[in-house]
């Protein structure tokens, strides 16, 4: 089993993800850019993209294709805040994203 540096010193558990979303950027004009989360918790997601995100940054994550109801509705306006990004130019980016809003149970 593999197991994940410093996984126990995060701020609440993650449950695997492989869901197509759309990433909308409102500093962008809200254009849509494909990307894929890979994990969610009820503080933030992580998503693999080609687009280079720039912590700070506020972007919307949408589902989409056949998974539309695959994130819990109230997923899919919420807006989050780029807290980090790991990748090359050219290659994939993954990204930490957290809601700017609290998750209701």
């Amino acid at each position: 089993m593999q197991t994940v540096p410093f996984a126990h010193l995060r701020r609440s558990q993650r449950e695997a993800a492989t869901i197509p979303v759309i990433l909308v950027v409102p500093s962008e004009g809200s254009k849509d850019h494909e990307a894929c989360m890979i994990d969610v918790s009820h503080l933030g997601v992580r998503v693999r993209t080609a687009l280079k995100l720039v912590p700070g940054e506020q972007v919307g994550v949408v589902p989409k294709g056949e998974f539309p109801h695959a994130v819990p509705t109230r997923l899919m306006w919420l807006p989050t805040r780029v807290v980090w990004v790991r990748g090359e130019p050219g290659l994939w980016f993954v990204a930490g994203l957290e809601f700017l809003q609290t998750l209701p149970t």
